[in-house]
Formats: structure tokens, C-alpha cells, sequence
């Protein structure tokens, strides 16, 4: 199961995965919307993700293997 933490300080997202899958959807939606703000895939062990350009709000990230297992997280992103 791979494991996102949302690093404010950097404005990042690092996702950490184990291999098991070769690949991984990421989505990334504000709550209320249907639309992505992000969508991109990385490797199966992981990636980082650039979120500098979100505004300001709650999100949900959506990761879903190759094998369409599907794994959500919340952040929420506040201005200093």
C-alpha cells in the first residue's frame, strides 16, 4: 500500500510505495470539485509531487495501482 505525506514547508506531496505495483494514478481533487487539480503517474516506488501551485483548501489524493486498488488521503493547504 503506498503511503502519501504532504510536506507544507516544501509545498510537496512524497508518495512511498513498496514496488508491488509497477505504476500508480495519482489524482489530486479540492474538495467540492470533480474536476483534478493534479493528475500524473509515477513509479511504483514512489515520487514526489509539486502542489506549490494549489490554493488555498482541503483536497483528497486518489492513488490507484495498475491493479486498480485505490488508496485516498486528505491535506489541506493554509496560508501562513
Amino acid at each position: 500500500m503506498p503511503e502519501a505525506f504532504f510536506d507544507s514547508d516544501n509545498m510537496e506531496i512524497s508518495i512511498v510505495a513498496d514496488g508491488f505495483a509497477s505504476y500508480y494514478y495519482v489524482e489530486i481533487f479540492q474538495t467540492g470539485y470533480t474536476v483534478p487539480v493534479v493528475s500524473t503517474q509515477i513509479d511504483g516506488y514512489g515520487d514526489t509531487i509539486d502542489v506549490s501551485s494549489l490554493s488555498d483548501g482541503d483536497y483528497t489524493i486518489v492513488i490507484t495501482s495498475e491493479y486498480n486498488n485505490v488508496y485516498y488521503g486528505y491535506f489541506a493547504i493554509e496560508s501562513e
